[in-house]
């Protein structure tokens, strides 16, 4: 499914975008689809820390959540290539509420703490990526020359989420109870997740393929964006480890809360501006331009802590810096993605990240009990200069193996 129009710039883009058959049903249940992804972290941590007292077993839980997801999504993906979209999503998703219920059960009877953390496991790879569901339908629909505005719009989505997510279920777990806080956020997801699995018409077409045996590995032109993205998503882990405790430093917590949400908001700004341009540049050269643009803005956060005004400042600044490495990324996958593996193959980036976060979350933490802020600071640099190198180096070996 395609529209012959010539593609619009500027912010028409994105009115042209959704006004393609069934997308703006399928856009508004991934944003309830996302929910359980951009949230069960925290309903996780607030839930454990407030039975046990501790922000530490807190931690622990979460660890094996997290990896969970980011083992299964891929494995989610690729049956949701091989055996459609509508009846994985149900499948998942009822496993997803069977493991959230028996997790939350362990949790409130003080059940053996080695058992949350196996339930945390099952529960994280029980949850679908449905990111890449709905990012994958844009391939179908959109044609290539609307791509960067539709998958820009899919990044400003990601960013709605993390910007109203955590707020609210903060605010439902301090008002009534953590358990309904992720309860509720479970229920959103679901809602979203049983409405796009009933948009059959924009789903990829089903591509069967015989057994499969072994492990699923992306294909080799996803790699280096991939890998990069495991250092991405180290920027976000540091970003918040290393904020927390620059607001407790100062003595004034309450700013961390305000300094997540100046980088959401400055990141889908420029997701706007990202997908309303027509690029020259390549998508896997933009990721790496950006990257390494974006690791000089993060170089001036030490040295802008002194003051919060400067440091939201540069906030500001690295969002929109980083939002065409997020849009770009995303491209290069949906670009490189074999016939019959797109749901798959997007879904390698999006689990990159999600590993990618504990990761600088710890190094930051180490670095924050050790000296400090500052040099908690200096780790989302890093972690950017990281991502830069990491995908530059990997796109020359596959332009050598080309070549071979």
């Amino acid at each position: 499914m395609s529209v012959a129009a010539a593609p619009a710039q500027g912010v028409r883009a994105y009115g042209q975008v959704l006004r393609l058959p069934g997308a703006r049903t399928f856009v508004a249940a991934g944003i309830l689809a996302r929910f359980p992804r951009a949230t069960l972290s925290l309903g996780i941590i607030l839930l454990v820390s407030a039975t046990t007292g501790s922000f530490a077993s807190a931690g622990l839980v979460v660890a094996p959540l997290v990896g969970g997801m980011a083992v299964a999504a891929p494995l989610w993906s690729s049956r949701m290539d091989r055996y459609g979209q509508a009846r994985v999503i149900l499948v998942s998703l009822g496993c997803l509420v069977l493991a959230a219920s028996g997790l939350l059960t362990l949790v409130l009877t003080g059940a053996p703490f080695w058992t949350w953390l196996v339930a945390a496991f099952i529960t994280g790879a029980a949850t679908p990526d449905l990111t890449s569901a709905v990012r994958a339908r844009w391939t179908v629909l959109a044609p290539e020359s609307q791509r960067t505005a539709a998958l820009a719009l899919e990044t400003i989505a990601d960013q709605m989420v993390f910007i109203a997510g955590p707020p609210a279920i903060t605010a439902v777990a301090a008002a009534v109870d953590p358990a309904v806080a992720m309860l509720g956020s479970l229920g959103l997801g679901v809602i979203g997740g049983v409405w796009l699995a009933s948009q059959r018409g924009t789903q990829p077409a089903v591509s069967p393929r015989g057994p499969r045996t072994g492990l699923v590995l992306p294909p080799a032109g996803v790699v280096p964006v991939a890998l990069a993205c495991i250092a991405l998503g180290g920027v976000f882990g540091a970003f918040d480890v290393s904020l927390v405790g620059w607001a407790e430093v100062g003595g004034r917590p309450w700013l961390a809360g305000p300094a997540f949400s100046a980088l959401a908001v400055a990141i889908a700004i420029g997701s706007v501006i990202t997908g309303a341009r027509a690029w020259k540049l390549s998508p896997a050269a933009r990721y790496i331009g950006f990257a390494a643009v974006s690791a000089v803005v993060a170089a001036a956060l030490p040295f802008a802590q002194s003051s919060a005004p400067v440091l939201f400042g540069a906030i500001l600044l690295l969002g929109l810096a980083v939002s065409p490495v997020m849009v770009s990324g995303i491209l290069v996958a949906s670009a490189r993605a074999p016939k019959g593996r797109v749901t798959e193959t997007l879904a390698y980036p999006t689990a990159a990240m999600s590993l990618g976060v504990p990761i600088g979350g710890v190094i930051a933490g180490a670095a924050l009990d050790a000296t400090g802020p500052a040099t908690a600071l200096v780790t989302i640099a890093v972690s950017l200069a990281s991502a830069a190198a990491i995908a530059a180096a990997g796109e020359a070996l596959l332009r050598v193996g080309r070549r071979r």
